[in-house]
């Protein structure tokens, strides 16, 4: 063992330089593969919650048929806090919506709403002698007229509400409700195509009910119907 030693110490003395130049080779490569572990651990994180308030679902009849069924339209209002708590910063680029359909108890598959619609008026509220107005996530605001920021850097937090309405439908083409309320499923994807999820219940209202809120619920693809005939 002496000898081995001996003869690592003085091939170590003769060879220096070389030895300099392996070390200094090792400490490029491993500060390499730290920068790309750390850029790697770098990602963004979106906690997404519902805030209660214009948070709700309806259906409603339309007033046509349908191979002698009643059509209705289903609409629904997310009021959302979407918060980056990740290591890196992100872009909100869109939000859906699913729903259990009417015409089966028991599934697992969800019933997608996946364009937002503009709404053709802001959600807001009476509280006293004043007026609560609640931001848009995605469009601007009537009075307001601002436009929430989608960019999160860490740590940093969107809130705005987000509109959704279905096209006519019939049969069982429409949430299932228990106890006056909708289980949904809300996703939101970023800017990379990362998607976060949250599973809840919201409110399931009457039309006239969810226009206390906005005036106009219900009646942004009714309109623009109109618009194209």
């Amino acid at each position: 063992m002496e000898n081995l030693l001996r003869e690592i110490t003085s091939w170590a003395n003769q060879n220096s330089g070389f030895l300099s130049l392996i070390i200094f080779l090792l400490t490029l490569l491993l500060g390499w593969v730290t920068g790309i572990f750390k850029t790697l651990m770098q990602k963004p994180n979106l906690k997404v919650e519902v805030i209660p308030g214009p948070t709700m679902v309806t259906s409603f009849e339309t007033g046509r048929k349908f191979n002698e069924n009643n059509t209705y339209r289903t609409a629904i209002s997310l009021y959302l806090k979407i918060v980056n708590t990740g290591s890196a910063p992100t872009d909100i680029d869109r939000v859906e919506v699913g729903y259990h359909n009417h015409s089966f108890k028991y599934t697992f598959l969800w019933f997608w709403l996946e364009k937002p619609h503009v709404s053709l008026s802001d959600f807001r509220i009476k509280i006293g002698d004043s007026e609560k107005v609640f931001p848009f996530l995605f469009q601007q605001s009537f009075i307001a007229l601002k436009q929430t920021e989608t960019y999160l850097e860490i740590g940093k937090k969107a809130t705005g509400v987000v509109y959704f309405e279905q096209q006519e439908s019939w049969g069982g083409f429409q949430p299932r409700v228990n106890d006056n309320k909708v289980k949904v499923k809300i996703k939101v994807v970023d800017a990379f195509g990362r998607s976060y999820t949250l599973k809840t219940r919201i409110p399931f209202v009457s039309k006239e009910e969810a226009q206390k809120y906005n005036p106009e619920f219900g009646n942004s693809l009714e309109s623009l119907n109109e618009q194209n005939t």
